[in-house]
């Protein structure tokens, strides 16, 4: 698509200059505000999704917690209020995820992490000028390696709007912000300011040697290169500015004078004055950025209009694994439609209850030691009512320890075809869903929370299908090859925040022979306080020692039959659920 061939639309006031690109390809829109977010949302994460795979997963403010290094969060301020929203607006949103998307993919976080590791910043505003200074190299490198995809229109467009939206006076003298905008309009958008500052020039002149060097980082094979070269480059400069401006005349306005850093430039209203932000640290300006979050209820709304339908986790599972050059595959998250008709078997759910009995037991032991009583305020204790006239404490108090918890507990199993018995004749699948059903019957009225998931490959992508749900476990038909991996990060990805205690069971008759390798999932794991078992059942020799290899020894149960299954998971409860209480 060329440029050439996009109508363009004035903003009225011959301010700026936007195309609306996203007019060729946006067809799905709405009146209504909540499904209007909803699609918007929806088609952002499918830009990020054609970007690549190892980007933040897209929200908007106030439908997730407000960190910015878990997740890229659009602030609903940036659109009218029109819905549908216009078109120029869209790309604007485009533009954003696009430069977060790229930043993400080339381990921008990473190349600013290193550089403030290796330089002593002496000053709070040394490091508000090198924040921003690699800010907009990022930019600039980033604009090169885009210049010939689609890419770079909406990056033009976004990056036109942000210095139509944050205009600053090029005569007075430059702060962290206006020096970089100043670069960045200069090689983005191939526009020079008139009358600038004399203290830009030298510091200017050092950015634009080094712009070509930038340039030619692009052109490195890896990621590991092109984000070990910035690096490398980025000192260099960083050197060399840093001594430009330190040369820099220092203001310091006394206690009762106007403070007004340079009077030689053109004079202004005083109210746009006191309006500028130009001095403002970088973490400033995003809370200044940040906006109003959606209400609760609406963004209660556009988060069940999202969840219809499946769950791409792709972009989550990359973005958490830590080695660049991972080849993780394509991972959906599902719910299977079929219901099971498979009978709990009596006696297991009996063993089972008798396990989560007495665990209930002994959290109840253990709060009963850490209550108060006789204390003059708190909960009502209903056994000292009769003290009132004598002293008044008639309440007490729990402080429950943090092992006084309920568990989140994952089961993780390979419905891959060789639980199928597609190898063997056998269908270990059915072994294993008899098993499901009955943890399922014997955990109901219990504290815990309760998953089950099935796992395979299908057509290069692993599919997690959720298998209970409602209090109903659901069937499937095994097949594909065995994503261990993927299935096994994805799942501890979707862990519920709410509970302080989580165990992964996960459940193979093979080893993983395609997707991310088991030992970033372990990782993860052990790295979250996620408490991760694998029980090996009916598996051959070659499957063993691959498990053995990978797993440490207290995380690995090996049977010999799927039909002990049921006894694995009864030997694994009694060591993790009853020694914690």
């Amino acid at each position: 698509m060329s440029s050439s061939n996009v109508p363009v639309i004035c903003s009225g006031d011959g301010t700026a200059d936007f195309s609306n690109y996203c007019r060729f390809w946006r067809t799905n829109r709405s009146h209504h505000e909540a499904t209007e977010l909803a699609m918007i949302l929806r088609a952002l994460r499918k830009v990020s999704g054609h970007i690549g795979r190892n980007v933040k997963p897209i929200y908007w403010a106030g439908m997730v917690d407000s960190d910015k290094k878990k997740s890229i969060l659009i602030n609903a301020d940036e659109i009218s209020g029109t819905y549908p929203i216009p078109f120029q607006e869209m790309d604007i949103l485009v533009g954003q995820v696009v430069r977060e998307a790229f930043c993400n993919i080339e381990w921008s976080e990473w190349v600013r992490d290193r550089i403030q590791e290796r330089v002593s910043i002496i000053s709070k505003d040394e490091m508000d000028y090198l924040t921003h200074f690699v800010a907009a190299a990022e930019d600039i490198y980033i604009r090169e390696l885009t210049d010939s995809s689609i890419w770079a229109l909406y990056l033009t467009n976004y990056w036109r709007y942000l210095d139509y939206k944050k205009p600053r006076d090029a005569s007075l003298p430059p702060t962290a912000s206006s020096l970089s905008n100043v670069w960045r309009k200069l090689v983005l958008l191939g526009e020079r300011p008139d009358s600038l500052h004399s203290y830009y020039k030298i510091p200017l002149s050092i950015l634009s040697v080094y712009t070509a060097a930038i340039k030619i980082a692009t052109r490195l094979r890896s990621i590991t290169e092109r984000r070990k070269s910035r690096v490398e480059i980025y000192l260099r400069m960083w050197e060399l500015l840093s001594r430009a401006i330190s040369e820099w005349e220092k203001f310091h306005p006394t206690t009762d004078g106007v403070k007004i850093q340079d009077e030689s430039g053109p004079k202004t209203n005083i109210e746009n004055m006191e309006g500028e932000k130009d001095d403002l640290s970088p973490q400033d300006e995003e809370r200044e950025e940040s906006g109003t979050e959606l209400a609760p209820e609406m963004a209660s709304e556009v988060s069940s209009i999202l969840e219809e339908g499946d769950t791409d986790m792709t972009r989550d599972i990359s973005l958490v694994v830590e080695d660049p050059e991972a080849k993780e595959m394509t991972t959906t998250r599902t719910r299977a439609i079929a219901e099971s008709n498979v009978v709990p078997d009596p006696q297991q759910v009996k063993r089972l209850k008798k396990i989560f009995e007495r665990q209930r037991a002994l959290q109840k032991i253990l709060r009963k030691r850490h209550t108060k009583r006789s204390l003059e305020q708190g909960k009502l204790d209903s056994h000292r009512l009769y003290r009132v006239p004598l002293d008044g404490k008639i309440f007490k108090a729990n402080t429950n320890p943090k092992m006084d918890a309920a568990w989140n507990i994952a089961i993780v199993a390979d419905s891959s075809a060789s639980m199928g018995g597609q190898e063997t004749g056998k269908r270990p699948w059915d072994s294993a869903e008899k098993t499901f059903i009955s943890l399922v019957e014997a955990a109901r009225g219990f504290r815990n929370h309760l998953e089950v998931y099935g796992y395979h490959e299908d057509n290069n992508e692993c599919v997690l299908i959720e298998l209970f749900r409602s209090n109903k476990l659901f069937t499937i038909v095994p097949s594909g090859r065995t994503p261990s991996g993927q299935a096994i990060m994805a799942v501890a990805l979707s862990l519920r925040e709410r509970y302080k205690k989580s165990l992964i069971i996960h459940i193979t008759d093979g080893a993983a022979n395609c997707g991310l390798n088991v030992a970033e999932s372990i990782g993860y794991c052990a790295k979250n306080g996620i408490d991760l078992i694998t029980i090996g059942c009916g598996c051959n020799k070659q499957t063993r020692d691959f498990l053995r290899a990978r797993f440490p020894e207290m995380q690995l149960l090996l049977m010999d039959d799927i039909q002990d299954l049921g006894v694995g998971l009864e030997r694994l409860f009694r060591h993790r659920l009853l020694p914690i209480c």
